[in-house]
């Protein structure tokens, strides 16, 4: 005799609604609500990595997801506006807040970031590889991706690939509000 288990099929929608338990119910809600959160969050890697958002619009989108102003994911958001040239007064309305308490809020982190150096930070040291699994992360097969998504990589938007791409980075960043690529020529 075997010591393997052998997997039972259950139409689980067949089942009386009386047959679960409270824990089932439990686990089920607490199951549901990981899978939107994972679907929101896929959804926002999504919209950050093809780089078609306004300006506003990666805090826009945070403050949707995130559970309060501490979250590292809106912080991150901040800074990436900010170093793409939002300014304090349209990420301050995003978050129906005034810049000045904008800036109080995330300013120091903003200052940390654009002085972190290589030996600071793993992501600086080796960007390619956090690129690449991001690539991974939005190009695979999964539910949170939008119907009509291109399933574009990251890869795709970066600056640092544009010369190898033929994308008019000063353009794309004189549209998101931002300033032009130190690299370009354009």
């Amino acid at each position: 005799m075997s010591n393997q288990t052998v997997p039972v099929q259950v139409d689980l929608q067949a089942l009386p609604a009386d047959s679960f338990t409270e824990s089932d119910l439990a686990r089920i809600n607490l199951v549901s609500r990981a899978e939107s959160r994972a679907t929101e969050l896929g959804q926002y890697a999504q919209m950050v990595g093809e780089d078609l958002a306004r300006a506003g619009d990666y805090v826009r989108q945070a403050t949707r997801i995130c559970a309060s102003a501490e979250d590292p994911l809106l912080a991150a958001a901040v800074i990436a506006e900010r170093v793409r040239g939002t300014s304090w007064e349209t990420i301050a309305d995003a978050l129906h807040m005034e810049a000045a308490d904008a800036q109080k809020r995330w300013g120091d982190q903003e200052e940390r970031w654009r002085h972190a150096s290589r030996v600071d930070s793993l992501l600086r040291k080796s960007p390619g590889s956090y690129a690449a699994s991001a690539d991974r992360y939005i190009t695979a097969d999964a539910p949170y991706q939008f119907s009509t998504a291109t399933r574009r990589p990251l890869s795709a938007s970066l600056d640092a690939a544009a010369h190898l791409t033929g994308r008019d980075v000063a353009a794309a960043d004189r549209a998101f509000a931002g300033t032009a690529c130190t690299h370009c020529s354009h």
